[in-house]
């Protein structure tokens, strides 16, 4: 009788315990790959407020830019993967991490996917003033001037960048690249027609053509995208294995608890399935998309295998 009070005590004494255990027991850091206004913030803020409703914990959103997104990359690598300290960034990780030596981590080794909230669109247009109206008609014009034109982008070794790449491997053109500080001033001298063939963010663009400054010809995914069906995608043009569509998502260190991985993953696959969030991003120009874990894995890997393949085969160099 004796062995089975204590027994019972110890059942009950650790129930208080085991309860406790639940994740999560505290805040979160979310550490943003980006300064504070760009998109990658901006998504950022609206999953961490959403999360934070949801898991009755406040997700503190600390932004890390700098290098490409691997300063904030490096720090979550590094941190306990107990679940409270993740990483919100973008597929600038994978692109980054296609260059060999360009980062000190392993993308797929070093990291435990979570899931992604949205991609945003790659948009390839012109200046006016070019006198161009579809992708065929670019490329005819940039056959015929070998050497001639080239493309602006947000900077170099960026998605942009790559994609803009893959466009000249793929159509077999020779468009000369022109990295800027950021996206801004790169669609500015498209407007002048300093150089004016760009691939740009959809949102950043947009604006611009609306005012008739900018002409989109186009846009990098493999179906045309419910916010703007007007507009067709390189892949229409006859280029079907085109696709450059960003990500956004969570990831944490190598070995991140497993609770902790199944339970965000559920909470961002909710937030994208809910109106007002999904109508949060589209009025931001994302796409809310959910994916699993393992799904996400797989694409990180897809990306890394494409974007190793055009930094290689069109030589590409990161600053």
């Amino acid at each position: 009788m004796i062995a089975l009070a204590i027994a019972a005590w110890m059942v009950v004494s650790a129930q208080p315990a085991w309860a406790q255990s639940a994740w999560p027991v505290k805040p979160i850091r979310m550490i943003v790959a980006a300064a504070p206004g760009g998109g990658t913030d901006v998504v950022g803020r609206l999953i961490a407020l959403r999360l934070g409703e949801r898991l009755g914990q406040p997700v503190i959103v600390e932004n890390r830019g700098g290098a490409g997104g691997s300063v904030a990359a490096e720090f979550v690598a590094r941190a306990p993967a107990d679940g409270y300290t993740v990483l919100m960034t973008n597929d600038q990780f994978t692109v980054q991490a296609s260059f060999v030596g360009k980062v000190s981590y392993d993308a797929l080794r070093d990291f435990t996917p979570v899931g992604i909230v949205g991609r945003t669109a790659i948009v390839l247009g012109v200046s006016p003033t070019l006198g161009v109206n579809s992708v065929a008609e670019l490329v005819a014009l940039v056959r015929a001037n070998p050497r001639k034109y080239a493309f602006s982008s947000c900077g170099n070794g960026t998605p942009l960048h790559l994609a803009g790449e893959l466009l000249n491997l793929t159509a077999g053109i020779d468009l000369a690249h022109v990295g800027y500080r950021g996206c801004a001033p790169a669609l500015v001298d498209a407007v002048s027609g300093q150089v004016p063939i760009f691939l740009n963010m959809l949102g950043n663009a947009m604006p611009y053509e609306r005012s008739g400054k900018l002409k989109l010809l186009a846009v990098a995914t493999s179906q045309r995208l419910a916010g703007s069906p007007s507009l067709p995608t390189i892949a229409e043009a006859g280029y079907s294995d085109f696709e450059a569509f960003p990500w956004y998502g969570l990831l944490g260190p190598a070995g991140m608890a497993r609770e902790a991985v199944v339970r965000l993953n559920a909470e961002l696959a909710a937030a994208v399935a809910s109106p007002d969030f999904a109508e949060r991003l589209r009025n931001v120009f994302f796409e809310p998309v959910s994916l699993s874990t393992e799904a996400f894995a797989d694409t990180m890997r897809r990306d890394l295998a494409r974007w190793g393949r055009v930094v290689h085969d069109a030589r590409v160099t990161a600053e």
